[in-house]
């Protein structure tokens, strides 16, 4: 009994853990009005600045997916299913291991799991986050 009870009570806080972390919001300004947008190439220093960016926000996933996204972060071990590996084969990963997979799964979430969805990121931070994993899952 006391077994039980001790084993709900660490579940109880691996959860409390996760959802504290999944749950983080960032304010962030307001969308300026549409505009007028050139496509130009990305120069070193915007990927740099991504890259950055992406470490930065990736901060709040690690808890699940672990530092460096082999989905061994210490509130992963009590989920079910498992946080993903990023060095997991393409087959496995739900929306394709793509930018656009990465991005549409940071939007939406993958339901029946414990992906939550990130929807609340902007376009900007939401590319920064996918080229980041994007580069752990190579």
């Amino acid at each position: 009994m006391k077994k039980n009870f001790s084993l709900t009570i660490l579940i109880s806080i691996l959860s409390l853990v996760l959802l504290t972390n999944c749950g983080k919001k960032e304010e962030s300004a307001p969308a300026p009005e549409a505009e007028t947008k050139t496509t130009e190439p990305a120069t070193t220093d915007t990927a740099a600045d991504d890259n950055a960016k992406g470490k930065e926000l990736f901060a709040q996933c690690t808890s699940c997916h672990g530092d460096t996204g082999a989905g061994d972060g210490p509130a992963g071990a009590a989920l079910k299913p498992p946080p993903r590996n990023f060095k997991a084969p393409a087959a496995e990963w739900k929306n394709g291991k793509t930018l656009e997979g990465i991005t549409k799964t940071l939007k939406e979430g993958i339901p029946g799991s414990s992906m939550a969805s990130y929807a609340y990121l902007s376009e900007e931070e939401s590319s920064a986050l996918a080229k980041y994993v994007l580069e752990l899952a190579k």
